[in-house]
């Protein structure tokens, strides 16, 4: 081959390999604010026990749910898809059985949710949506026997639902305002499809009953239709940038005088114990999700990898083919590229530019 020929050979993969590290560079880069990105991740098992080894490429949010009776418990909180499913997979460490629990009688459920203001405008509009999971156990002898999950599908409801508001207005008292999140629930965690309940997943208790941690395992599709949440309409192509918040709840119950025992909460974001936040999404946090590459963040780092490789391995060509007239050409056509502002979020005006550059530097190549 010339040296006309493998200078064009060389060009055509530098910049092939420039394509590369800059979808490597929106990947990386193109949330810079303080919205938290949700990694692709590989499917771990969800089997009610969280291995964080299996997390370990999700987003990680350490946070901490302090209940108006001053407990706090920290919570290992891991978010990631897989390019169909949003993945959710929680560690509340040092918990213990709800303590409500009956002696020798089944527990008052915990439970652990992750609500969403879909369209991120900062308010809460019909229908919007939420995912979550409950956890019962039954104790016998002071020993954990038996132990279930239910998935729960939530949705904000128009104003008027007398029992909803009723029901929130006695289980959790301090939230001031409309509470109107309402829920779809399935039988149990084999059966969600017969109640057209999309999110699946199982939790559990693990340690002694006064210390043990708890942990919390769902998933839910990014994209569904279903009667009664909303969901999040994610389609494979698309990013999008929304708020949510976070919840742990371990629920009361009634006393046979119909007097409610409230249900002990938090919410997350917020310092401290912070009851309103649930039903103000103008202080949720914010998290972006990107369907438009690699659903494997390893696996953009090794393409990124394989990138840089490829420019050194090139310039080294074009060094040995005694060119310093076609590195000289080279640069001239590169600046051409990064000479204007180049918009890493186009694709489209990216390849343009390279197309111009690629032309300009082989035209410019003397003859050998």
């Amino acid at each position: 081959m010339s040296c006309l020929g493998i200078a064009r050979l060389s060009v055509a993969i530098l910049c092939f390999a420039l394509i590369l590290g800059n979808v490597c560079a929106v990947v990386g880069v193109a949330y810079s604010s303080n919205a938290v990105r949700i990694k692709g991740i590989d499917s771990p098992p969800l089997d009610g026990n969280v291995d964080e080894q299996d997390w370990v490429n999700a987003t990680f949010l350490d946070v901490n749910f302090t209940f108006s009776n001053g407990k706090s418990y920290e919570a290992h909180t891991f978010l990631g898809h897989n390019n169909t499913h949003f993945l959710v997979g929680v560690i509340i460490f040092k918990v213990g059985p709800n303590p409500s629990t009956v002696p020798d009688y089944a527990t008052r459920p915990d439970g652990f949710g992750i609500y969403f203001d879909v369209d991120n405008d900062g308010n809460l509009t019909t229908p919007e949506a939420g995912r979550g999971l409950l956890n019962f156990i039954d104790i016998y002898h002071d020993k954990i026997f038996y132990g279930s999950s239910i998935c729960k599908n939530y949705f904000w409801t128009p104003p008027g639902e007398y029992y909803n508001e009723r029901y929130w207005r006695e289980s959790r008292p301090e939230i001031e305002g409309e509470h109107r999140w309402d829920c779809v629930v399935n039988a149990g965690v084999y059966y969600h499809e017969a109640y057209e309940i999309s999110t699946r997943g199982r939790g559990g208790y693990y340690g002694g009953l006064e210390s043990g941690d708890e942990h919390f395992e769902f998933c839910f599709p990014l994209d569904s239709n279903e009667t009664f949440s909303n969901g999040l309409h994610l389609e494979t192509g698309e990013a999008r940038t929304m708020g949510f918040c976070l919840a742990f709840y371990r629920q009361g119950y009634y006393l046979e005088n119909d007097t409610r025992v409230p249900d002990v909460y938090d919410y997350w974001p917020g310092d401290g114990f912070t009851p309103n936040v649930i039903i103000n999404a103008s202080e949720y946090a914010k998290m972006t999700i990107d369907l438009g590459f690699s659903t494997n963040d390893s696996l953009n780092s090794a393409i990124l990898l394989v990138a840089v490789t490829i420019t050194v391995l090139v310039i080294v060509l074009l060094v040995l083919c005694k060119s310093m007239e076609t590195l000289h050409c080279l640069k001239q056509g590169l600046t051409i590229m990064f000479r204007r502002e180049t918009r890493l979020g186009s694709i489209t005006t990216l390849m343009g530019q390279i197309y111009e550059a690629l032309e300009t530097s082989v035209l410019a190549l003397p003859r050998s």
